[in-house]
């Protein structure tokens, strides 16, 4: 197996754990299942995925998935009533309606809206609280480094060279953080301390699933950086739901 398929593998079986560990718990702990995990509220910090469109048909959605994938877009297809396929995620709503202002993101792009914050850290108490929000730092260093990278690559301001060095102090950086919150709640057996490690775990993932190696050029790894950025933010949403709860 190829050093990428087996990242690939790694990332997906990461993420899959991920979003069944916390729609599990979800279910436990709110009684509202599914629906809970994407509830949001005014007062919630929140995360802009620019959409190209929205199919019935998933074979559509994915044919519009694979174009977008070939301009550097994430093509990310969300499942649900219908089959939204994303180009990108953006921390600030401006962000997200520049981009489809200017026309790049095609006649049927809209913008839809995701939680991810702000996270409690209540149910850590006095002990464990301090270190459980060093480590919910994950989210912004991992979603701030996918963000640039790929618009640094697409400005042409960024070598893949560049891309692959800023990955590796991202990663580090992550690393540094889940073994402290490792060692901070060692014995622990909270649901809520195993989501948390999980989700860092995930995040040094998809850091590793992206492709940024030569052959695939520029557009392969803008794509790339943003998708693995998409997973990031429902991840995100996936543990805000559950350490709320």
């Amino acid at each position: 197996m190829r050093k990428s398929d087996r990242q690939n593998a790694i990332a997906v079986a990461a993420v899959v754990l991920c979003f069944m560990l916390t729609l599990g718990l979800v279910y436990l702990l709110g009684g509202e299942g599914f629906l809970l995990a994407f509830n949001q509220s005014d007062a919630e910090e929140k995360c802009y995925l620019l959409c190209a469109g929205a199919y019935e048909n998933v074979v559509l959605a994915r044919n519009a998935a694979e174009l977008a994938r070939s301009r550097g877009g994430a093509g990310y297809v969300i499942a649900g009533e219908e089959y939204e396929v994303v180009l990108a995620a953006y921390p600030d709503r401006e962000d997200a309606e520049s981009v489809m202002e200017n026309g790049s993101a095609g006649t049927g792009a809209y913008i839809k809206e995701i939680a991810v914050g702000a996270i409690s850290t209540e149910w850590a108490g006095k002990s464990l609280a301090a270190e459980a929000e060093k480590a919910l730092g994950y989210y912004e260093e991992v979603f701030g480094c996918l963000a640039e990278c790929a618009d640094g690559v697409s400005a042409g301001v960024m070598t893949l060279t560049d891309v692959r060095t800023r990955l590796a102090v991202c990663r580090a950086g992550v690393e540094e953080l889940r073994s402290a919150f490792s060692a901070a709640s060692s014995g622990s057996g909270d649901a809520r301390v195993t989501e948390l490690k999980l989700a860092l775990v995930t995040a040094v993932a998809l850091i590793d699933n992206v492709t940024a190696a030569d052959v695939y050029g520029s557009a392969g790894a803008v794509s790339s950086l943003r998708y693995q950025c998409v997973q990031l933010v429902l991840c995100r949403n996936a543990l805000m739901s559950v350490l709320n709860a």
